[in-house]
């Protein structure tokens, strides 16, 4: 029961005990309700209102799962933007090299910039992996599986 119960987000855990919750305040009623002496009706309403309000509380539990923050997806969004920016960078300097075809030192210079460009470059993508392993941890390690079984 633990395997599945710990891959649950909170939310998941919270919708799926007010689902539970719900379902069982129904059955309840319905066998209360059966009784030879059934409750009052005020017990009845209150068991079903509490049904209602558990069930209600399981769909808005629900209804936020897998939904992006918006913050974390400008986030996102900038990371890449100034990734976009980074790896123009980089190719203004390779293209520059290629072009100019410099002596040696503006050579070994050029190749110093670009090499701080793409470092830049590769902790951008890894904080942009990152992102997305807050919002949807399970596709970052399915990519990744994916990835090293590619490599192997």
């Amino acid at each position: 029961m633990t395997a599945w119960w710990g891959r649950l987000r909170p939310r998941q855990r919270w919708g799926g005990l007010l689902a539970t919750v719900g379902v069982g305040l129904t059955v309840l009623l319905a066998f209360l309700s059966n009784q030879t002496k059934p409750p009052a009706a005020s017990t009845q309403a209150l068991i079903a209102l509490l049904a209602i309000f558990a069930q209600l509380g399981s769909a808005w539990a629900f209804a936020g799962v897998g939904k992006a923050d918006p913050g974390l997806a400008e986030r996102s969004v900038a990371r890449l933007v100034g990734l976009a920016r980074r790896a123009s960078l980089a190719r203004t300097v390779a293209e520059k090299c290629q072009e100019e075809n410099p002596g040696a030192p503006a050579l070994r210079q050029a190749m110093g910039q670009l090499s701080v460009h793409l470092s830049y470059l590769e902790e951008g993508y890894i904080d942009a992996i990152d992102d997305w392993r807050v919002f949807h941890p399970e596709a970052v390690e399915k990519a990744e599986r994916s990835e090293n079984d590619r490599d192997r």
